[in-house]
């Protein structure tokens, strides 16, 4: 786990993490750091080294070894909304869009979700995998804006949207 504690909450206007870590890794590398929660950051953890880590060994046979995110805080409101805060906002989201594997593989929702092989058989794992840590997990087959990433948060609402 590779992380700093900001020295001070973060907060822009209405969007404010009381307890933020930017993070460069937890159990798995990351292509880029990423800002959130303790509990996000938590969470997330728990869910790479259960779920991400044990389906690509079992289903692709190598472990990960990079995993790609989008981003997590950003001060926004939902996608498709006018006023409701995403939960980007609060620190509690993240989007990630594929993992490379040790031999060098590169495993990624857009172009893989589909695949009737083993790339779309990890992908749906993980997806559903996530539902169970997460409150909020969206997929390409949720809607067009999530064509390419799994939005997973940690918010109020319940939905688990793999298809």
């Amino acid at each position: 786990m590779s992380y700093q504690i900001p020295p001070q909450p973060v907060a822009v206007g209405p969007c404010q993490i009381d307890t933020p870590i930017r993070a460069y890794g937890l159990s798995i590398r990351w292509n880029q750091p990423a800002t959130m929660s303790c509990q996000t950051a938590d969470v997330l953890m728990r869910f790479e080294s259960e779920v991400v880590e044990p389906n690509a060994i079992k289903i692709l046979g190598n472990p990960v070894v990079t995993e790609r995110n989008f981003g997590a805080y950003s001060c926004r409101v939902e996608t498709g909304s006018r006023h409701r805060l995403s939960q980007h906002a609060r620190g509690q989201a993240i989007d990630l869009a594929g993992w490379t594997l040790a031999d060098g593989t590169r495993i990624d929702v857009e172009k893989d979700w589909t695949d009737e092989g083993p790339r779309g058989r990890f992908l749906h794992a993980v997806a559903l995998g996530a539902c169970r840590y997460f409150s909020v997990v969206l997929t390409p087959a949720s809607n067009s804006w999530h064509h390419d990433h799994l939005h997973l948060d940690i918010g109020p609402d319940r939905l688990c949207s793999v298809g």
